[in-house]
């Protein structure tokens, strides 16, 4: 029987040097090519297996950090084989591209530090994930995942400053990590805060653009934003799995848009916004036990 290239991350997490250090950009794509274009000739799953063997394995510790889990790599290399020169073009230019995108953040938070950056392949796990490890909130970029969600060419503009955002979000309010992980109203109100940001560093950006180029997020209306508040009032302290998928997971598909915890975040931070003239810093300090209170007021006056 052939072998099947599976990968599947377990252990403890933990963190590479570079990590450790912060502001340093760890860049795996380079030796991600390396690997895949020395075995380009091999059959699919020969590909996979040398995939697995001579990147994925040497990498372990930043697939760890990054939370990615089980995959089937020949399965994934099917899919990745066509936008692979799309894929390139992105990672190749992502260094000078990411740098662009820091200088003008800082401006825009200049109280925003430096965090650590891995770009890798992400087998489609996510396009942009931040995770906050021992060390710090860290960024990590799957620039296979960006061509798949957000097609060729790109605008990575507001992708970048969403995820810089909670990057941000994290380094200026401990009081986000909470034991046992985030419940729903708190994964709510990142994600929400995270596209108001966007919101007000875009001022001339569309609903949609800010929503990450999603339509369907776009599209929600009055009533529809009514009936996820219903919804998720009774669900606000939820941590399990089932209810993050519904209202936050990109692909999460029945009878409501994948991701309307964004829209009804996105919602409910602008209204405070508008109502305190808060700006991004005040909003991003607002301690967790606050924003529990008043994003359950809001979702109650929502729900109607």
């Amino acid at each position: 029987m052939r072998r099947r290239a599976f990968i599947a991350v377990a252990g403890a997490l933990c963190t590479t040097r570079a990590m450790a250090q912060g502001a340093a950009m760890q860049d795996l794509m380079p030796v991600f090519w390396d690997v895949f274009d020395r075995h380009a000739a091999a059959d699919t799953n020969a590909h996979a297996l040398a995939i697995r063997d001579a990147f994925f394995v040497p990498q372990i510790a930043a697939y760890r950090a990054a939370g990615i889990g089980r995959v089937d790599l020949a399965q994934w290399l099917v899919a990745f084989m066509p936008m692979a020169p799309e894929v390139r073009r992105l990672s190749l230019a992502f260094p000078s591209r990411w740098r662009a995108h820091a200088a003008r953040f800082a401006l825009a938070l200049p109280d925003a530090a430096p965090a650590s950056v891995t770009v890798l392949p992400s087998f489609f796990w996510f396009d942009a994930r931040v995770r906050v490890l021992p060390d710090g909130p860290a960024l990590f970029i799957g620039p296979d995942s960006v061509v798949r969600v957000h097609g060729q060419n790109a605008d990575l503009a507001i992708l970048l400053d969403h995820e810089s955002f909670h990057l941000y979000h994290h380094q200026v309010n401990p009081s986000l990590v909470l034991p046992g992980g985030d419940p729903l109203w708190l994964g709510i109100w990142k994600e929400g805060l995270a596209v108001q940001a966007c919101a007000m560093l875009h001022p001339g950006a569309s609903r949609q653009e800010v929503l990450l180029g999603d339509a369907a997020l776009a599209a929600i209306d009055a009533g529809l934003l009514r009936r996820v508040a219903r919804e998720v009032l009774p669900l606000l302290g939820a941590t399990g799995g089932e209810a993050r998928a519904r209202y936050l997971s990109y692909g999460y598909v029945r009878d409501i848009p994948a991701r309307s915890g964004y829209a009804l975040g996105f919602a409910i931070a602008a209204r405070l916004a508008e109502r305190r003239g808060l700006d991004l810093p005040s909003l991003a300090r607002l301690p967790a036990a606050e924003v529990e209170i008043m994003l359950r007021d809001e979702a109650t006056t929502l729900a109607g």
